[in-house]
């Protein structure tokens, strides 16, 4: 009960927070995504335990360099050319390890990188996702909130869904908890929740809404299947104990770094 308890007040928490800096100021929401995506590449970096060496310092800071740079362009303060800097990071690390003496140089060199493409460059995304919605209408915020919405609904009710009425596991080499039925449950809410931010928000139509709707859903599952799949390799139960009774910031925006690109894709080529 105890442990309920714990786990409510830091959902209520981490959902008002999220949802009172996405609707104050697009800047509040990347100053939040940018805390999110540094304390969930230190997660990262910190899970591998030895099996190799990345400098974690260089790492960090190359890291937060990557998402300022990008989140600057999406926020329309920078021109797309000052991108082209997004490559010193990158050349540092490979010059930096030469003067570590490493046994696995370039196994450190990979884990960082990755850590750059599996949660950096996800969380940088999420910029995009939020400057799209203001060509549309009056609440620019709408698609980034949206996809928040979305990601919580095919978490929450794919579990109560797996809880309830589980019987075919999904992955059970992965994830032995997750079922088939928890699957289409939180697919079919999310599509239920797609249709309803199509009556609450103006300018797109609800094909446009049920398309967005499954594409967080299922590649929120396939996050979260990712996620577990790195937790298994390093025998890990979470990636952290940041968040009371949640485990770590991995643990909570693992669907998110599969999701957001997912989501930008679909926005920007399909719609």
């Amino acid at each position: 009960m105890n442990n309920f308890f714990q786990r409510l007040i830091t959902g209520v928490l981490y959902v008002a927070t999220t949802v009172a800096a996405i609707v104050l100021h697009p800047a509040t929401a990347a100053v939040l995504f940018g805390i999110g995506a540094f304390l969930s590449q230190r997660e990262f970096l910190q899970t591998f335990n030895g099996t190799s060496r990345p400098h974690v310092g260089l790492s960090l800071f190359s890291g937060i360099f990557i998402y300022v740079l990008i989140s600057l362009h999406a926020l329309s303060f920078i021109k797309a050319q000052w991108l082209g800097s997004l490559f010193l990071p990158i050349i540092a690390i490979f010059i930096a390890e030469l003067y570590r003496n490493q046994e696995s140089p370039f196994q450190n060199i990979g884990t960082t990188i990755i850590s750059f493409v599996y949660v950096i460059a996800p969380f940088s995304i999420l910029n995009y996702i939020y400057q799209y919605g203001e060509s549309l209408s009056e609440h620019a915020y709408q698609f980034i909130l949206a996809f928040f919405i979305l990601v919580w609904i095919n978490d929450t009710l794919a579990y109560v869904t797996g809880l309830l009425a589980g019987r075919h596991k999904l992955f059970p080499r992965i994830s032995p908890k997750k079922t088939w039925e928890g699957f289409f449950g939180g697919f079919l809410f999310s599509l239920a929740a797609g249709y309803g931010l199509f009556v609450v928000f103006l300018g797109s139509s609800m094909e446009t809404w049920l398309g967005y709707a499954a594409i967080v859903a299922i590649f929120a599952t396939f996050g979260d299947l990712v996620e577990s799949m790195l937790k298994r390799n390093f025998e890990v139960k979470d990636s952290g104990n940041i968040l009371p009774g949640h485990g770590g910031m991995l643990d909570r925006f693992d669907g998110v770094l599969l999701a957001s690109p997912a989501v930008y894709l679909y926005l920007k080529f399909i719609i």
